[in-house]
C-alpha cells in the first residue's frame, strides 16, 4: 500500500514478502493511517532499513494485530515495526528477528519524540549486533507501557523497553492482568474484552482471533499450532466443515499444564454432529494424547462424508474405551484418511489402532501400536465395511472374536475392501475368527482382499480370513509384493507413482512419505 493515511482492516498476508527499506507484511510505510485486525504470517525480508513483520515504518496507529513471520534485515528491524514514531497497542509479534543494527523482537525503535507502545508482547528469537532488544532495539522506557518479552524463547535479556519474563510467567494470565491487560471474561481491567488465554496452554490471544490464524478456507485454513487451539477446535461444532493446518507437534500429555485426560474425543466428540472439513497435519504430530471413555473414541470421534485428515501423525497414544468404535486417530470414519499414522496403545470393545471403524477410506497409512479389546478388534482398524488400501500394521492384536493383524472383520453394507495391504503383529484371540491379516467376514457382503499379505512367523497366525500367509524372508523379499502389483520406486511395471519403497532383506516394505517425512 501508499504511505498516505488510511484505514487497513481485518486484513492478512502469507506470503512472501522481499524489498530494500520500508518493507512490511502488510503494508511499507504507514503515514498517519490505522492498521486494526490484521496479521501476517508470511517471511519478511528487507537488504536495507525498516523492516517489519507487518508494517516497515508507523507513523500512525497499529492496534490489535500480529506477526508470525520470520523479519530479516539490515537496520532497524522489528517483529511488528521496524521503526515505531506512531502508536503500537494491543499487538504481539512471534516470529524470529533478524538484522544487524537496531532490532528488536516487537519493534527496532520506538522514537522518543512520538512513538509509543502499549500492552504488547513478543516471543520471537531475536538475533543482531547492536541495539538488540528482546522487545525493542532502541527507545525511551516511558514511551513503552505495560509491554512484556520472553526472555527464554527470544534469547535476549535486555531491552530498551518492556519486562522480560520467563516462558511460564508469560503463560500465566496474573502476568498480565497485574499490568492492566483486559481480558475476556474480566471487568477490573474493562469490559472490552481485548485479549484472551487459556492458562497454561499458550501465550495471550487477542479475541479477535480464531485459533492461531487463518480464516477457515482452503486458500487461508485456520492454523492450528497449540494443544488451546485443538481444544477449541473441538468446543466450536460450527467450524466442523472448515479447513485447517497443523502448524507445530502438540504434546497433550495430561501431566502438563492445561492439559488432562479426556473422556471423550478431542473433536467431535458428540453425535450427531461429525467433523466434515478438512485437517491437513503438515507432517506434524500430536502426541501423548490420553482418553478414559465409552464409544467413538480417538483424536476424532466421528469423521462424516467429505471429511479429510491428511498428514498426520499420533504418537504414543493411550486410549481405552469400554464400547465400540476406538481409534488412535479416529474413532469411525465416513470420510478419508490418509498418509496418517499412529503408535501407542488402544484398548477398546470393538479397537483399530488407527480407526476404530471405517465406512469411508484409508489410504497409505500405519499404525504400529498394540491394540487390545473385545470382538472386531484391528491391528489398524477394527471393522471395515468401506476401503483400505496400501496400508500397513505392524503391532500386537489381542481379543475375544474378529481379531486381525490389520483388519478384525470385514464386510457391510458397502462391501469392504482391502488392497496391497500387509501386517506382521503379534495376533491372538481366546475365540473365533482370529487371522493373521483378517479375522473375519461378516458374509455375504464381505469386499475383496487383494494383493495382501501377513507374515506367519511375527504373527503366530498361520490362517486368515483373507490375504497370503508368508515368511518373515519372503515378506522383507520386494518380489513377494511385485509380483501381486505394488508400484515400489525405481519400477514402472506396476505404476509410476512409487507407492513403496523396501531394504531388501532387512526391512518390510514403507511407504514412500515415510523416507520423505524423515
Amino acid at each position: 500500500m501508499g504511505w498516505y493515511s488510511g484505514t487497513v482492516t481485518h486484513c492478512y498476508s502469507t506470503g512472501v514478502v522481499t524489498g530494500t527499506s520500508f518493507v512490511g507484511g502488510l503494508v511499507g510505510y504507514n503515514y498517519e493511517g490505522t492498521v486494526t485486525q490484521c496479521y501476517s504470517t508470511g517471511p519478511v525480508r528487507g537488504t536495507g532499513w525498516c523492516v517489519g513483520g507487518i508494517v516497515g515504518e508507523n507513523d500512525g496507529a497499529v492496534t490489535a494485530c500480529r506477526s508470525a513471520g520470520a523479519v530479516t534485515g539490515d537496520s532497524w528491524v522489528g517483529g511488528m515495526v521496524g521503526w515505531n514514531r506512531g502508536v503500537l497497542a494491543q499487538c504481539y509479534s512471534s516470529g524470529a528477528v533478524i538484522g544487524n543494527d537496531c532490532v528488536g523482537g516487537l519493534a527496532a525503535v520506538n522514537a522518543a519524540d512520538r512513538g509509543h507502545m502499549t500492552h504488547c508482547y513478543s516471543t520471537g528469537m531475536v538475533r543482531g549486533k547492536e541495539s538488540v532488544g528482546g522487545l525493542v532495539g532502541s527507545a525511551y522506557e516511558r514511551d513503552v507501557v505495560a509491554c512484556f518479552w520472553d526472555t527464554q524463547t527470544s534469547g535476549q535479556t535486555k531491552s530498551a523497553g518492556g519486562t522480560g519474563k520467563t516462558t511460564v510467567e508469560m503463560q500465566t494470565a496474573k502476568t498480565f492482568l497485574d499490568a492492566g491487560w483486559d481480558f475476556v471474561g474480566e471487568t477490573a481491567n474493562g469490559s472490552d474484552d481485548v485479549w484472551k488465554m487459556v492458562e497454561g496452554l499458550g501465550y495471550p490471544r487477542l479475541s479477535w482471533e480464531k485459533y492461531s490464524g487463518g480464516s477457515g478456507t482452503a486458500q487461508d485454513p485456520y492454523q492450528i499450532a497449540a494443544a488451546a487451539d485443538l481444544m477449541l477446535l473441538g468446543d466450536s461444532p460450527a467450524d466442523y466443515d472448515n479447513h485447517f493446518l497443523l502448524t507445530a507437534d502438540i504434546d497433550l500429555a495430561p501431566n502438563l499444564p492445561g492439559r488432562k485426560v479426556f473422556d471423550k474425543a478431542v473433536i467431535a466428540r458428540d453425535w450427531p454432529t461429525p467433523f466434515t472439513g478438512v485437517f491437513d497435519g503438515n507432517g506434524h504430530t500430536i502426541s501423548h494424547l490420553t482418553i478414559t471413555g465409552k464409544d467413538y473414541l480417538g483424536l476424532f470421534g466421528r469423521l462424516g462424508s467429505g471429511a479429510e485428515v491428511t498428514h498426520l501423525g499420533v504418537v504414543e497414544v493411550n486410549i481405552t474405551g469400554s464400547g465400540y468404535s476406538v481409534g488412535g486417530l479416529v474413532g469411525h470414519n465416513g470420510g478419508a484418511v490418509t498418509e496418517c499414522y499412529s503408535t501407542g496403545t488402544v484398548n477398546g470393545g470393538s479397537a483399530g489402532g488407527l480407526v476404530g471403524g471405517n465406512g469411508g477410506n484409508v489410504i497409505q497409512c500405519y499404525s504400529t501400536g498394540v491394540v487390545k479389546g473385545n470382538n472386531h478388534v484391528g491391528g489398524l482398524v477394527g471393522y471395515n465395511y468401506g476401503n483400505v488400501g496400501q496400508c500397513y500394521g505392524t503391532g500386537a492384536v489381542s481379543g475375544k472374536d474378529f481379531v486381525g493383524g490389520l483388519i478384525g472383520s470385514n464386510g457391510g453394507e458397502n462391501g469392504g475392501t482391502l488392497t496391497q495391504c500387509y501386517s506382521t503383529g503379534a495376533v491372538s484371540g481366546t475365540g473365533a475368527s482370529i487371522g493373521g491379516l483378517l479375522g473375519g467376514y461378516t458374509d455375504p457382503w464381505s469386499g475383496p482382499v487383494a494383493g495382501c499379505f501377513w507374515d506367519i512367523q511375527t504373527s503366530g497366525q498361520v490362517k486368515s480370513a483373507g490375504g497370503i500367509g508368508k515368511t518373515t524372508a519372503q515378506t522383507q523379499t520386494a518380489k513377494t509384493f511385485l509380483d501381486a502389483g505394488w508400484d515400489f520406486v525405481g519400477e514402472t511395471k506396476n505404476g509410476t507413482e512409487d507407492l513403496w519403497w523396501i531394504l531388501e532383506g532387512k526391512d518390510y516394505p514403507r511407504l514412500w512419505w515415510e523416507a520423505a517425512k524423515k
